[in-house]
């Protein structure tokens, strides 16, 4: 059993794909795969939405994930808004699978999980601005009900590093598998509570930047991508928050 303690715990974080606002967007050429993933086609992701936080003291720009869960709601991780000062530090662009080249809407309320902390919790609720408009490139995601079998595949998506050194410029996605809680704690060591596990192939996996991003299983959201462990594309499961377990506190904050 790995202790915790003993393994770096990466939030497939914002800080790798921070930007000068001098520098305007961050267009990085186009890179193939995601720690062996594939390119999106367009359309094929239309609940996706890219998340642009500014971090005023550092002058920088970070990016993140997220889900279109309404017209008017975008699910994210705390994680990665956790140091926005205002919900107008963040924009959400939504109907492209290019980066940064979308339909943008600014936010207007952001609600944390208040238990978030501790690896747990990693779950937040964006209202938008204005309401988006749903065609065949915008679309929400239903929200799971149900737990997923051991085993099941799911796609997670998003526009993280592709290596060490980049981010990608299109839209990718990848296939992992549904995991035990027990083999997950055999890996990890600890878990928290509203926490669930997805493994891929060695090579495979999220990254830095495609925090808050979702993981879809028979066309329904049951996670958003929270951390990895050590680094991108090792064996390590990838960490999620379930959807399923924090479903009620979700539907309450979209109200």
């Amino acid at each position: 059993m790995t202790n915790m303690k003993t393994v770096f715990i990466i939030f497939a974080l914002i800080t790798a794909i921070s930007v000068n606002f001098s520098s305007g967007k961050s267009r990085s050429p186009v890179q193939p795969r995601i720690y062996s993933g594939r390119s999106a086609a367009k359309g094929q992701f239309p609940y996706q939405v890219l998340l642009h936080i500014e971090d005023a003291a550092h002058k920088s720009l970070y990016a993140c994930g997220g889900s279109i869960i309404s017209r008017d709601h975008i699910l994210t991780a705390a994680h990665c808004i956790a140091h926005a000062k205002t919900p107008g530090d963040i924009t959400v662009y939504a109907g492209s699978i290019y980066y940064a080249d979308a339909a943008e809407r600014r936010v207007s309320q952001m609600t944390i999980h208040p238990a978030y902390g501790e690896y747990n919790n990693d779950i937040a609720v964006l209202k938008l601005k204005s309401s988006l408009k749903f065609s065949d490139v915008i679309d929400a995601i239903p929200l799971a009900k149900k737990d997923i079998p051991d085993g099941a595949p799911v796609i997670v998506s998003g526009w993280g590093h592709v290596n060490r050194f980049r981010a990608a410029y299109i839209l990718q996605y990848d296939t992992e598998y549904s995991i035990s809680r027990a083999q997950c704690l055999r890996r990890l060591g600890t878990l928290g509570s509203t926490m669930r596990c997805m493994r891929r192939p060695l090579g495979h996996g999220t990254c830095s930047g495609d925090s808050g991003g979702p993981a879809v299983h028979n066309g329904e959201l049951v996670g958003v991508n929270s951390y990895i462990i050590n680094d991108c594309g090792l064996g390590f499961p990838d960490v999620f928050t379930d959807v399923v377990a924090t479903r009620e506190w979700i539907l309450k904050n979209m109200k």
